[in-house]
């Protein structure tokens, strides 16, 4: 004996079908919001923790950058003679300040990105010249880093303008 199943018509095929893709679609639609508003807390809290933990951090980095200023005292614009007499002692200062100060901690950038506060702080901590005005560039490279943390300028333009009276004098010097 041989049973034979009927099929199914169309209609129920076409209905178990389209039944089937609109629970899958409410489904896959609830799962999805609840994903979204659960991301969308976590980003939140995290954006007013990044927030408040910025604003400790810009307190801090500014504390931090006070010594680091200090550090570089030595290296003035006033006397060729006194930048390059002063190299070491100003060098020895900006390691301690880094590692013992723990100021290495608030310096932007990586040490191997050209620019970066950090890359202009080795340039100058690691600098072996006798040249005043080879030791002053790579000194204000540092500062300018300091600045551009610190967002002492209000435009790149201000930022040039007073590099630019700073090299003019340093060339009247040289005369």
């Amino acid at each position: 004996m041989v049973l034979v199943m009927s099929s199914p018509d169309p209609l129920t095929i076409a209905l178990l079908s389209t039944g089937g893709a609109l629970l899958g679609s409410v489904i896959g639609a609830f799962a999805t919001l609840r994903v979204s508003l659960r991301n969308h807390r976590l980003d939140r809290s995290k954006l007013i923790s990044q927030w408040s933990r910025s604003e400790e951090l810009e307190r801090a980095r500014i504390g931090a950058y006070r010594g680091l200023w200090q550090c570089l005292g030595g290296i003035s614009t006033k006397d060729k003679a006194e930048i390059v007499r002063n190299l070491p002692k100003v060098q020895t200062d900006l390691q301690k300040w880094y590692y013992d100060a723990g100021g290495g901690l608030f310096l932007s950038g990586a040490a191997e990105k050209p620019g970066s506060a950090k890359a202009a702080f080795f340039a100058a901590r690691d600098l072996q010249s006798n040249d005043a005005y080879e030791i002053w560039q790579a000194f204000h490279r540092l500062r300018q880093g300091v600045r551009r943390d610190l967002g002492v300028y209000e435009s790149d333009a201000d930022e040039d303008s007073a590099i630019e009276a700073v090299k003019k004098k340093l060339q009247d010097f040289e005369k």
